[in-house]
């Protein structure tokens, strides 16, 4: 028999190849078996998401195309499933034939065989004497069973593979020498490890040195300048026989110098900034829930090994292939693998002998959307699914292109554009005017010179250099801030943001949620002192009285029997485990980040589960001294629907009191439930008293004050949970179970699901029980983010809370983190909206309302509503591929110079002055006007919010063109994440959170997204400065010589050599000192930049860089040199206009030789003195609008010595090639007299104090015109 092998993908695969739409995938029917293949009617759900994931863990690089990279990545996977297939239908009639043979060699043996089949859930067993006692286990006709092979068969080293979903439990147990209770022991760890290797998926090959460093050579600007390099050769010889000029060799040899000396520099900042980024990685390390020697503990997911038993939760992610042992409600995404965006729901039993398409597998990336369970990991590293399909598409790469990509594109397309259309007019006027009228003042090699000269002067080279070292910053700072970036370049991206989006729980709280009060009845209470870090001691008193409140002890003989229930409801409807982890002996919470070799590791016991969970367990151990583990024990659990983000309850079923291991029908189950008071307060018929232990049924006037308490807690920022229960015998019980799993079985056995809008509650009854009482929580808000949240108000950003809170907690929090501000929300009022139906008319109307009680306007809620691209979906008309391949380049074009995605020509919403409180139900019944309004308070509140109502919330501030950054960090944040502009989050989050989002903040402080804004509008800062520096000397001081020598026939004020020297020595050292400038003081205060109106270069800046900056260069460089011409006695009549009659006529008493070293001498002149202006220039820059003596480069927080050492690095250069002998010779220049440049230095005292004074004006008056002209 073959063996199976995983054949990658060639890249040439046809249209019809990539279009793996008919072919079948894994069951995502919403019952627990699979029954059948599914159709293809859930075709359209795949997504291009493989190429994140594998990029998110250093696999493979971005894309090429999405829709080409979209289909190559499902038909990764459709090939591997496909060839599976086939694989294990060869197999199966290989089994079945032998097994004929069998029986037509051996008919006697065929009456001893006995074939059992009892119904279609059970596996046909064919014991055989010919296999020497072996047991061959044949498939039934449905794909529902658990699947076994002839062990002959299975100790195929080829097949371990394939096989682990079908074999036994037992036997694959054994396999891996584990132990489904105790895990795997440290010598079989060991063992397995040297065998296995370590669970990390092998990155891709490390990009070569050489060819880096050889890219750098040829990419960018340095591909120009080497068809300059060529020309200048060329212009040696042959264009410049018979006498070539030894100049324009040494030009050459410059050139290249010049191109080997960017290419290193880039190379080495490349080099630098990709180590930073990779040591991201480690700061951010996954970790396992795994069984090792009995125990329950907590290991970095690289340590695992198959064979090792493990626990899987909602919103964690699969850290190897394992087959399910235990599942309780568990569904995972594949949608990383699958394309699928349905979940898988997951079971025990084999339900296909495709290893690729049993959903007792669970793979590699995937991640939990729901439920918990246990899993054996049978494959990892590279030998899982993931791994395979990244060696299939490990050779796609290409790279993403951001907003900052697009920005250096405009402006080397500009630089490209306007050196073209110089050189083009250069060769205009030679051909058509000089050539004829003024033959012999520029030669045809002359002119090959000059437009060498244009390519050299336009081109900023200190640009390309200046972009490396700011990102090589950026990774610095963050690196240090403790932000992962997953690509550097898009931290450009927050100079744009304008909304930031974020959840409150983990977020703007703490994510320790403490029990402050326990209430039953409808007075009875309990109240808990509350202790944290920042608050020691604050207790339910600092808030307002919820009512009178009486105080009994937490003795045995006066507790009521309400708080005793509410005790032990906390105990048994519980889910929190106790996990040992290991942690850092120094106390470092991270160690990846700063531990060393040398450091011990310490044992600690870690409770793990819902926030919620996780109080009501500290309650019980820490306040009432409850040994939760023995109240488990006594009274154990037989039934349990875990919290999901979906039910957003939890009901669990006990047998109290059990003590003997025989659960017989005399005994009584404890049914429990907690969740929101709301929904569960729906469920009850009866209630306990405060102090007795008599059961009341419910009445309004009870539901009412119910209410009343919830709503009163809530506006004091509290969470309140509510609790009831339900007693029965265990007869009633499981009769309530066998009706529950028949009624079960006839749907799954029709393949119908049962449409109800009641959650399915395991078989446990959904109503008729008793309302016991609540417990208050408080999750207190972190102490960083009320100044985080105004620093953003300052900085013209807006804060808006999502949500899933009750409206009151969610406005208390608000206040509190200065959401809803006292300034705007408290002192003016909120907004909100009732939506009413009329029913005469049927129409919808919608109430606007201002704290609750004045009424703003009625508005009729209309039903047409514009549409909304999602992310990542791609509708018909979008995919469709033009056959204009005119209009297919011209896109291409356009799509490397402007994001296709942006909203365009949208005038922003008119604020209003007030806060507005969302609830998440009205917004189904929201129409366009009515989100108009909501999406313009200056301050918003959703609250109760769904995570489909999250995307939508997104998607409206997206439509209206703001620039939206999302912060979160649960399962259910990931679709915002995915949408938003920026996705930001929490390293404490769940690893969906972390694979959807665009940063992760490791330290979960809400200020350093703060801090990451002010990161990204410095980058745009320092860029814009860098351009606004090269601009002026680099391009239009240089340019400007050459057109006045070819058109007002003066002599060439600047040679190309010293436009060389200037541009690649001079400017490009101090515009890298440039890049490394602080923040100004007023970064925070400019509102954000809006995205396709603003850019890195922009006609403010060129008019400030040529026409201002420029022109005053220029002039001061042009004064010094015709002041020294004047002071050898040429005047200026002598000068221009005299072409190739240069000291004919008007005659000159000057001798060649002499003219010749007072050209040159002009030259160095000219070029000292425009190195003395970008010096000033430089100064003056290094501020937008603060002024140079609040923001110096001296001291203080605007400290840059690097600009020091810029100018005197200039200097230097200055000196060396005006002053040394060699340089003198060899490529003409002469020594300066300092008297020559002294006007250099005035004209350079009036541009700084002109930009000084330029900037006071534009500060003092923000809305005049020479505000609107500032770049």
């Amino acid at each position: 028999m073959s063996k199976i092998r995983w054949n990658s993908v060639g890249r040439k695969s046809s249209k019809d190849d990539i279009l793996p739409f008919n072919t079948g995938r894994r069951q995502t029917m919403p019952v627990k078996t699979s029954l059948s293949a599914p159709s293809s009617a859930n075709a359209g759900r795949r997504k291009n998401s493989l190429r994140s994931s594998l990029r998110a863990i250093n696999i493979i690089g971005s894309d090429d195309s999405p829709v080409y990279n979209m289909r190559q990545d499902c038909i990764a996977w459709q090939t591997m499933s496909q060839h599976l297939s086939l694989q294990l239908a060869e197999r199966r009639r290989y089994e079945l034939a032998r097994h004929r043979n069998r029986m037509i060699s051996s008919p006697e043996e065929h009456q001893n065989h006995v074939t059992v089949l009892m119904d279609k859930t059970d596996v046909l067993k064919v014991p055989s004497k010919t296999t020497r006692d072996k047991s061959t286990y044949l498939p039934s006709n449905t794909d529902d069973n658990a699947l076994e092979l002839d062990e002959d068969i299975i100790e195929d080293s080829s097949l371990m593979k394939v096989d682990t979903h079908i074999i036994p439990m037992e036997k694959l147990v054994e396999r891996f020498n584990s132990d489904l209770t105790k895990g795997l022991t440290n010598d079989i760890v060991t063992e397995h490890r040297t065998t296995f290797g370590e669970n990390k998926l092998t990155p891709s090959h490390k990009p070569s040195l050489l060819w880096m460093f050889i890219k750098q050579l040829l990419i960018g600007f340095n591909g120009i300048l080497w068809i300059a390099t060529l020309f200048a050769f060329l212009s040696y010889k042959p264009f410049g026989e018979p006498s070539p000029d030894p100049t324009n060799l040494g030009l050459g040899v410059i050139l290249v110098l010049v191109i080997v000396s960017n290419a290193l520099f880039n190379f080495y900042q490349e080099v630098k900034s990709m180590k930073i980024v990779a040591s991201f990685s480690k700061m951010q390390p996954t970790t396992a829930t795994v069984k090792r020697n009995g125990a329950e503990i907590q290991i970095n997911a690289e340590e695992l090994v198959p064979g090792d038993i493990i626990r899987v939760r909602l919103g964690e992610k699969v850290p190897a292939d394992c087959r399910i042992v235990t599942c309780d409600d568990l569904q995972v995404n594949t949608s990383q693998l699958t394309g699928e965006s349905a979940p898988v729901i997951c079971t025990i039993k084999c339900t296909n002998r495709n290893f690729l398409e049993s959903t007792n597998i669970i793979f590699y990336s995937s991640l939990v959307v729901q439920g918990t369970g246990e899993a054996i990991v049978v494959n990892t590293g590279d030998s899982t699914i993931l791994g395979h399909v990244g060696k299939m598409t490990r050779n796609t790469s290409g790279s993403e292109i951001t907003g900052l990509h697009r920005e250096i594109n405009r402006f080397v397309l500009f630089v490209i554009a306007a050196a073209l259309l110089s050189i083009f007019l250069l060769w205009i006027t030679w051909a058509a005017w000089l050539n004829i009228k003024q033959n012999g003042y520029i030669s045809f090699n002359g002119n090959i010179v000059n437009s060498i000269g244009m390519v050299v002067c336009f081109i900023p080279e200190g640009l390309p250099a200046a972009v490396t070292l700011v990102l090589t910053i950026v990774a610095k700072r963050m690196y240090k801030q403790k932000v992962m970036v997953k690509s550097l370049a898009t931290v450009e991206t927050f100079n744009s943001v304008s909304i930031i989006a974020t959840d409150k729980t983990g977020t703007l709280t703490i994510n320790q949620m403490t029990i402050t009060a326990l209430l039953w009845g409808t007075q009875g209470e309990y109240m808990i002192p509350i202790h944290t870090n920042n608050e020691p001691n604050v207790t339910l008193n600092n808030e307002e009285h919820i009512i009178d409140r009486k105080r009994p002890s937490l003795n045995a003989e006066n507790i009521p029997t309400a708080m005793k229930d509410l005790i032990l409801g906390a105990c048994l409807c519980n889910n929190v485990v106790k996990q040992p982890s290991l942690i850092n002996g120094n106390g470092i919470d991270n160690p990846s980040l700063e531990s060393n070799t040398n450091d011990t590791y310490l044992e600690k016991n870690e409770i793990v589960g819902d926030a919620a969970d996780v109080a009501l367990y500290h309650f019980c151990n820490d306040k009432c001294s409850v040994d939760i583990e023995q109240v488990k024990k006594t009274n154990p659990r037989i039934n349990i629907l875990p919290f999901n983000s979906k039910n957003k309850f939890m009901i669990t079923a006990n047998i109290l009191e059990q003590t003997s291991t025989s659960l017989d029908n005399d005994a009584t189950v404890l049914v429990t439930l907690k969740g929101a008071p709301d929904f569960i307060l729906s469920r009850c018929s009866t209630y306990k008293q405060d102090s007795s232990d008599e059961i009341l049924p419910i009445t309004e006037e009870f539901r009412s004050s119910i209410q009343q308490r919830q709503e009163t807690l809530g506006k004091c920022g509290y969470r309140v949970i509510g609790m009831i229960q339900q007693k029965m015998k265990k007869s009633q019980y499981n009769a309530l179970i066998e009706t529950y799993k028949t009624s079960k079985k006839q749907h799954q056995q029709k393949q119908t699901e049962l449409i109800s809008n009641e959650p399915d509650l395991n078989g446990l009854p959904g109503d008729n029980y008793c309302f016991i009482g609540m417990f208050s929580l408080l999750d207190p808000a972190r102490p960083e983010v009320p100044d985080a949240v105004i620093k953003a108000r300052r900085a013209h950003i807006r804060v808006a809370m999502v949500t899933g809170d009750h409206p009151t907690t969610a406005a208390s929090i608000a206040k509190k983190v200065n959401i809803l501000s006292k300034e705007i929300s408290i002192d003016h009022g909120i907004d909100t909206f009732k939506i009413e139906h009329n029913n005469e008319t049927g129409q919808i109307m919608a109430h606007f309302m201002r704290d609750t009680n004045t009424c703003l306007e009625t508005h009729i809620v209309s039903e047409v509503m514009t549409s909304i691209q999602v992310k990542g979906i791609k509708t018909t008309s979008n995919m469709k591929i033009k056959s204009n391949i005119f209009k297919r380049i011209w896109a291409c074009i356009l799509f490397y110079l402007r994001d296709p995605n942006q909203v365009k020509d949208i005038d922003k919403l008119k604020l209003i002055p007030y806060g507005v409180v969302v609830i998440g139900g009205d917004m189904h019944s929201m129409d366009d006007y009515m989100w108009d309004w909501v999406l313009s308070h200056q301050e918003i509140v959703f609250a109760r919010t769904s995570p489909e109502q999250k995307l939508r919330i997104v998607m409206e501030f997206l439509k209206r063109g703001e620039v939206v950054a999302v912060t979160g960090d649960g399962t259910n944040d990931a679709p915002a994440l995915k949408q938003a502009d920026l996705g930001v989050a929490m390293a404490a989050g769940t690893d969906v959170a972390k694979e959807a989002g665009d940063m992760i903040l490791l330290d979960n402080n809400f200020s350093s997204i703060i801090t990451a804004i002010e990161t990204g509008r410095l980058l745009s800062d320092n860029l814009k400065k860098v351009a606004i520096y090269l601009l002026p000397g680099g391009s239009w001081s240089e340019v400007i010589p050459v057109f006045f020598n070819i058109w007002l026939g003066i002599p060439l004020p600047l040679s190309l050599f010293l436009a060389i020297i200037f541009c690649m020595f001079n400017d490009v050292v101090n515009s890298l000192a440039m890049v490394s400038e602080e923040a100004e003081q007023d970064i925070m205060s400019r509102p954000p930049a809006i995205r396709h109106r603003t850019h890195l270069i922009d006609w403010k800046l060129l008019v400030h860089a040529y026409l201002v900056v420029g022109n005053i260069e220029c002039f001061a460089a042009f004064f010094c040199f015709f002041w020294y011409y004047s002071s050898q006695g040429i005047p200026l009549n002598s000068i221009f206009f005299t072409y190739a009659n240069y000291s004919k006529n008007p005659p000159i008493a000057k001798t060649p030789e002499e003219l010749l070293i007072i050209q040159q001498t002009g030259q160095s002149i000219y070029y000292v003195a425009l190195c003395v202006m970008q010096m000033f220039n430089l100064l003056a820059t290094r501020t937008r609008h603060i002024s140079f003596f609040n923001h110096n480069p001296f001291f203080g927080k605007g400290r840059n010595w690097t600009i020091l050492l810029g100018i005197l690095f200039s200097t230097i250069v200055c000196v060396i090639v005006v002053r040394v002998p060699w340089f003198n010779s060899m490529f003409k220049t002469e020594p300066v007299s300092i008297k020559y440049i002294c006007p250099a230095l005035a004209f350079g005292v009036a541009l700084f104090l002109f930009d000084e004074i330029r900037k006071y004006l534009v500060r003092r008056y923000p809305k005049s015109f020479l505000a609107k002209m500032a770049w």
